[in-house]
């Protein structure tokens, strides 16, 4: 199972279009690819012209699930590390590899860390509309306070945790809108 998330800079037609076609790039090379990092790599050269033609990049983070095994691989092109609540420890940990944004640089090596999911854990993959969400007196949500919503709410279904966490950063910036693009992935990792 692979989770992806990634977020384009700007909020035009031309971000959108780049969206679509790394989501296209994704399924139609996903069989051939074998590793997140790998993924990355191809994304990157694929993009590379156009970004840096249109003065854009992409952020992502890919991370693959074995899902009998729960291992877990994961890389990161410069986006905001997910959070995990770990069921056994009853805390929060963030998942992080080394790697540059796209459309930066042709040539990056993407780190790719591994790591194993436990039964209860909750994955949370988001955007950064999320964390840098600003209430009237210019203090942004951040993943502190992402953290301990995650850590109080982990009993919640995924779709109740995402619908939980909007609620609170709109009642935290006062506003019902949000100021920049907001999207979040949320998994439970079964018994």
């Amino acid at each position: 199972l692979d989770l992806v998330i990634a977020d384009v800079s700007g909020h035009n037609v031309g971000a959108a279009l780049l969206m679509a076609e790394t989501r296209t790039f994704i399924q139609a090379r996903a069989r051939g690819i074998h590793t997140p990092s790998q993924m990355m790599d191809e994304l990157n050269r694929f993009f590379y012209e156009d970004l840096t033609r249109a003065e854009l990049f992409i952020t992502m983070f890919y991370l693959n699930i074995d899902t009998k095994t729960r291992r877990i691989t994961y890389s990161n092109a410069g986006h905001n590390p997910p959070l995990v609540w770990r069921s056994n420890s009853k805390g929060c940990e963030w998942l992080d590899a080394e790697g540059l944004i796209f459309g930066v640089r042709k040539e990056v090596v993407f780190a790719e860390e591994k790591g194993t999911l436990n039964p209860g854990d909750v994955i949370l993959l988001y955007t950064d509309g999320i964390i840098e969400a600003h209430n009237d007196q210019g203090v942004m949500f951040g993943t502190e306070r992402l953290c301990g919503l995650l850590q109080g709410n982990n009993h919640k279904s995924p779709d109740e945790l995402i619908h939980y966490i909007l609620d609170q950063v709109r009642l935290f910036t006062g506003v019902q809108n949000f100021s920049d693009d907001v999207s979040m992935i949320v998994m439970r990792v079964g018994e």
